[in-house]
């Protein structure tokens, strides 16, 4: 009777054992969650001073961009998607002809998230953040 128990104990165990080493070996996603500070190139040469806070949400996350020169103004993100490090999204500006939908792409790596924007005409600049602590 007693080695039925163990035997069963042991098969009971050996799920809860394997869930447990599986979990540790997975890659850990990167922390983005957080108010991230640095500077976007605005394309005509100028580098803006800009401030990306990202939450996370029943969807997934949540976020807004801005700049400290009023450029960019509070602006909400849209289809951020945290995929193999790599963070995307996109936000609508104001601009003189209209709204203009900007798409940004962001490599996460270790409290900082390098990459660049892009716009539907073609325009492009770097932008480099670091996570403030």
């Amino acid at each position: 009777m007693r080695k039925s128990a163990l035997v069963l104990a042991i098969a009971l165990a050996a799920p809860l054992v394997l869930t447990i080493a599986a979990r540790a070996q997975a890659p850990a996603k990167p922390a983005i969650v957080g108010t991230w500070t640095g500077t976007a190139n605005g394309g005509g040469g100028e580098l803006l001073e800009i401030t990306l806070v990202l939450a996370e949400s029943e969807a997934g996350f949540s976020g807004k961009i801005s700049d400290a020169s009023g450029f960019v103004p509070e602006t909400e993100l849209r289809q951020i998607v945290l995929k193999d490090n790599k963070l995307t999204f996109e936000l609508e500006l104001e601009s003189g002809s209209g709204p203009m939908l900007l798409k940004i792409e962001l490599a996460v790596e270790a409290g900082t998230m390098k990459g660049d924007w892009f716009d539907p005409d073609g325009n492009s600049g770097s932008i480099e953040l670091t996570l403030k602590k």
